[in-house]
């Protein structure tokens, strides 16, 4: 059976069975069916529940159809209404089309036809309620991706406005706080999301070829070109350049970027026929670029030409709160992975790495989260996370990680760490490392604390 429609219908009708009976079918097809045996109960439930579409008989006692429908139409202009009845009387029928009901059903009723009638009026609304959902998804992927303290939420802000536009953008930020995810977020928000996204690093390449890598060559154009070759802009053609560490490039190279994002035509190497494409620029470096302007070392008029927007992510240890946000979303990552139960964080692990300086920011912590999953026991206390800061700094191999300690001792520590982070509260302990408060106790007596 399909999935039904993320609808809220009330139908009013006075008639017992029927409305039963229309009850059922309804619920077949949309989520919620709310009813009334009038107009006035029908009323008070359409301003309590506020339903997406109301359908109503006209004839009704207490409050009839056409009163009901004034009423609805009168606070909630916009939310459809269907009429149903079995008397056509042409009075009737001129009040329901001055009220602008949004469709007229006659009795005795047709199920499927009355479905049909729901389903048209509320395509609008359908239509809203999906892009809502799709915006509050992305928004949640982005908060996973990003974070969510207040720094992070207005970049994330920033790059949904971005994206829908066809501007071109400099992010900035210290190395690893994420610019090229934000990259791939705007490219993968805005309308060229169906077009490639080619990224390339530009401090990377040595300088003799960041021409021809970026705008390609003829054959015999230099020593070794036995080919023609298609540049990154003209295979990014209809989609997005993502251009990192883009403070690197040359004077000479940065000459020929503002001419092909001006003109967005450039001429390859050894070629005296300009090639045209449609390619977006999101360019990314890891310096402040108008300092670099004011020093002389990036043209002004590319910097001016690239950063119609410009979008500065702040280092990880500015970001209070997305440090244990992003580290809980790694160690689940990798959990899934290697298919086992994430340890707990204990407090004085959490601790040590909301103080932990982070110079290597988010592409940092996820080294270290990645490496102290894949060694853990049931928890991760500071000891292990100190090994492992200790080994990636060093770039020692996972499997020269120290393991110091046992499975029993791992937990003692959870335990005695809990209690110190709470004060010796054992109920805000247990609740700490997610057990039960018997198990907890019976850990207490195990381990003698």
């Amino acid at each position: 059976m399909a999935d039904k429609a993320n609808l809220k219908i009330l139908y009013v009708e006075d008639e017992p069975d029927l409305r039963e009976r229309i009850r059922i079918v309804l619920g077949m097809e949309f989520q919620t069916v709310l009813t009334a045996e009038n107009g006035r109960d029908g009323l008070d439930i359409f301003h309590r529940e506020a339903p997406d579409v109301v359908v109503c008989d006209i004839r009704m006692p207490v409050m009839d159809g056409l009163e009901m429908t004034a009423r609805v139409r009168k606070s909630a202009p916009g939310t459809p209404v269907i009429l149903c009845t079995a008397f056509t009387e042409t009075a009737y029928l001129l009040k329901a089309i001055e009220l602008g009901v949004s469709a007229y059903v006659a009795k005795p009723l047709d199920c499927r036809n009355l479905v049909q009638t729901i389903t048209r009026v509320a395509l609008p609304i359908l239509q809203q309620k999906e892009l809502a959902l799709a915006r509050e998804n992305e928004r949640a992927s982005m908060e996973l991706l990003l974070g969510r303290s207040p720094a992070m939420q207005e970049a994330i802000r920033q790059a949904q406005r971005i994206a829908q536009s066809e501007f071109s953008v400099i992010i900035q930020g210290e190395t690893g706080v994420g610019k090229s995810h934000l990259a791939s977020i705007i490219h993968g928000l805005s309308r060229r999301r169906g077009g490639p996204f080619i990224t390339v690093t530009v401090s990377a390449l040595p300088e003799s070829l960041v021409e021809s890598q970026l705008f390609g060559h003829l054959k015999g154009a230099f020593t070794g070109a036995v080919a023609t070759t298609r540049g990154l802009f003209e295979e990014a053609d209809g989609g997005t350049l993502f251009l990192d560490d883009v403070d690197c490039a040359p004077p000479a190279i940065q000459a020929k970027l503002l001419h092909a994002v001006e003109r967005k035509q450039f001429y390859p190497v050894g070629g005296v026929q300009p090639v045209h494409v449609n390619t977006r620029i999101i360019a990314a470096s890891n310096r402040e670029l108008f300092h670099e302007v004011q020093s002389g070392a990036f043209r002004e008029d590319l910097y001016y030409r690239l950063g119609e927007t410009v979008i500065t992510l702040p280092p990880l240890r500015q970001r209070g709160e997305d440090i244990m946000l992003l580290a809980r979303e790694f160690l689940l990552d990798i959990c899934r992975e290697l298919e086992r139960t994430p340890p707990v964080i204990t407090a004085d692990a959490a601790l040590m790495l909301s103080r932990h300086p982070w110079h290597g920011n988010v592409r940092e912590l996820k080294s270290v989260m990645k490496r102290a999953a894949l060694f853990a026991g049931e928890a991760i206390a500071a000891t292990d996370l100190a090994d492992v800061m200790t080994a990636v700094k060093s770039g020692a191999s996972p499997e020269a990680i120290p393991q110091v300690q046992s499975l029993e001792e791992l937990k003692r520590d959870a335990v005695r760490q809990a209690l110190a982070a709470t004060g010796g509260k054992k109920m805000e302990a247990a609740r700490l490392l997610d057990l039960d408060y018997s198990s907890f106790k019976r850990m207490l007596d195990r381990y003698g604390l």
